[in-house]
């Protein structure tokens, strides 16, 4: 055979080589640069999920601690106004349709606020201030009993009440301390958020 002829076949089966190496390689290359951004891909996704996570998780908490808040600033407007109430009916105080009215808005402040932690939990705080919320509840019955009565109460009657009254401020004062501890707890990190998959 030709030298020529040997050389050009040579060259032709080097290129033919070369061009199958090239494309092999430049098959690997799209296969690694395609698993790569996969991979990317992923860790994206799952970085999105991690920081949608952690935002929700700082709105819940936001939330909580809102609630928790407006609902211990309503207990205070509350203790204040049934106070007034029955200082009132003892006659320590002048009989006043703004000291009923700002009893009555007070119960509705409570029970408004209640409501959001029952909500937004978590099962602790959610608790403590249902245990609260009944205890209102309950106290509000006594005074109203003690305002359907008042004309016709005896002192013993009224000595009665009172006691019951001051008994129940204990009581009352007890849960709003349980209200503050779990919520404190709950905004320190010790409830964690409940997750779903």
């Amino acid at each position: 055979m030709d030298e020529g002829l040997v050389a050009l076949v040579t060259a032709g089966v080097g290129l033919v080589g070369a061009l199958g190496g090239a494309a092999m390689g430049g098959l690997a290359a799209v296969r690694g640069a395609r698993m790569g951004a996969e991979t990317t891909a992923r860790a994206t996704i799952e970085q999105a999920r991690t920081q949608e996570r952690a935002q929700h998780d700082h709105w819940l908490r936001d939330e909580r601690k809102r609630a928790a808040v407006l609902m211990l600033e309503v207990y205070d407007r509350f203790t204040i106004a049934a106070s007034n109430v029955t200082r009132m009916f003892d006659l320590e105080i002048e009989a006043s349709a703004d000291v009923g009215s700002a009893y009555g808005t007070s119960i509705n402040e409570v029970r408004g606020a209640y409501f959001p932690l029952r909500l937004l939990g978590p099962a602790r705080v959610h608790q403590a201030a249902r245990e609260l919320w009944q205890l209102i509840e309950q106290h509000n019955e006594e005074i109203q009993e003690w305002a359907d009565g008042i004309m016709t109460a005896t002192d013993e009657t009224r000595a009665e009440w009172r006691a019951r009254e001051e008994q129940q401020r204990y009581t009352l004062g007890d849960a709003h301390s349980n209200l503050i501890d779990a919520v404190s707890e709950s905004l320190q990190g010790n409830d964690a958020v409940p997750r779903l998959n």
